[in-house]
């Protein structure tokens, strides 16, 4: 005869009591409560038992939804190897106390989850992406769109005879990718500023911001060109689908998935960020790289106009920094002499922006910036730039400055 001890819960309520469970030779089952009185009788066969795992209770599942928790290990153990001999009843247990085990099972995990996240999540993205209909990449472009213009963009002050004018020398590139269903868009960047991005459906989005800082329409092909690569190797849905499939596993790990609910919630933030990876990076490159070759297009075009887009970006973040600690200290002394400030930075930043978006980068406003550059070059400030998510690697600059092997004598 063996006993076991444990807590006794009927399967009809929360409520339980201590009983003792009496295991004959022949294997029948008789659990009584402290009074003596009955509970079951029954064969132990027909009882499930749950596998050991470190010291955590056990529990027996009963044919009519009762269920037993103990902790008495050892006599189920016995039990289990007397009436159900198995190897594996104890497999689980044997394996999470043995140390070699343990460490190989560690190794194994952390190598496993570094192989899904460098090679096995991008490799799924991309035949996840690959096998969306258009109607959904048609769907995330349209949502997103609206979402940038409602938060961020205004209407283009592109007069039309330069619209025309990018967009006839957009139209070689154009023609090459109608599979694609590439179409242009303008729009003024507001508080985003000089950009051009590429939505899931083919949309290619400049703003007139970019469109003033190029000295040429050549770096604004060669951006365009950049922005094709993105949409044919679809990098925003890719991008988005690694960033949606992580949130999930944070939000399971911590216990709130309501971050992953929508797939294209994080699409606006990341293509108006451009946060591609670095490989994303490369691919457009390419694609950028042989179409400027292939119509001979001096390939310093592209990054020409991105060391560009970095200055400015550095410029305007420097000035608005400036114009706050000016606002700042004047409201200080104000308050010092009891009188209002009226300085109003955004008004004086407004007029900054629109400098750009009128000029491009003017003497004036390089003078300015160029000073602030200069007397922030030893600080711990870190602005946010083109570069800072499109990486300006030695790589990447010494390929666009490099002459095209078909071009050398």
């Amino acid at each position: 005869m063996m006993q076991v001890r444990g807590d006794w819960f009927d399967g009809k309520t929360s409520a339980h009591q201590q009983v003792l469970v009496d295991v004959d030779h022949a294997g029948m089952v008789l659990v009584r409560n402290a009074s003596g009185q009955l509970l079951a009788h029954l064969n132990f066969n027909n009882i499930e038992v749950t596998s050991r795992i470190g010291s955590t209770p056990r529990y027996w599942y009963f044919p009519q939804g009762e269920k037993l928790e103990t902790q008495d290990h050892a006599v189920v153990d016995n039990l289990l190897q007397k009436f159900r001999p198995s190897y594996f009843h104890t497999l689980a247990h044997r394996l999470e106390t043995h140390l070699q085990f343990v460490i190989l099972t560690l190794v194994l995990v952390v190598g496993m989850t570094w192989w899904t996240m460098i090679y096995g999540l991008p490799l799924a993205s991309r035949v996840v992406a690959d096998a969306l209909p258009q109607s959904v990449m048609d769907r995330a472009s349209l949502e997103t769109l609206a979402i940038l213009d409602k938060m961020h963009f205004h209407p283009t002050k592109l007069d039309k005879q330069t619209q025309e004018r990018v967009l006839t020398h957009f139209a070689p590139a154009i023609a090459e990718n109608k599979e694609l269903n590439i179409r242009v868009q303008f729009r003024g960047g507001g508080d985003i500023g000089a950009n051009a991005f590429a939505l899931p459906d083919g949309t290619v989005v400049f703003t007139d911001e970019i469109v003033h800082l190029a000295h040429n329409d050549d770096e604004l092909l060669a951006v365009f060109a950049h922005e094709i690569g993105h949409v044919k190797y679809r990098h925003g849905l890719r991008a988005t689908i690694q960033g949606s499939v992580l949130s999930f596993a944070v939000g399971m790990l911590v216990g709130d998935v309501s971050a992953a609910a929508d797939m294209l919630a994080a699409l606006p933030l990341l293509l108006t960020t451009s946060s591609y990876s670095r490989d994303f990076e490369r691919e457009a490159d390419a694609n950028s790289l042989v179409f400027l070759d292939a119509h001979n297009i001096p390939r310093h075009s592209f990054i020409d106009l991105m060391e560009r887009l970095t200055y400015s970006a550095h410029c305007s973040a420097l000035i608005e920094l400036d114009e706050e600690k000016a606002e700042e200290k004047a409201e200080k002394e104000a308050e010092g002499k009891g009188k209002k400030s009226d300085v109003d930075s955004s008004n004086v930043e407004a007029v900054a922006k629109q400098e750009v978006i009128e000029k491009g980068i003017s003497l004036e406003r390089k003078a300015r910036c160029d000073k602030l550059m200069q007397d922030y070059k030893n600080s711990s400030l870190k602005l946010l730039d083109y570069f800072s998510s499109h990486p300006e690697t030695d790589e990447r600059t010494a390929t666009f400055r490099k002459q095209p092997a078909s071009n050398k004598k």
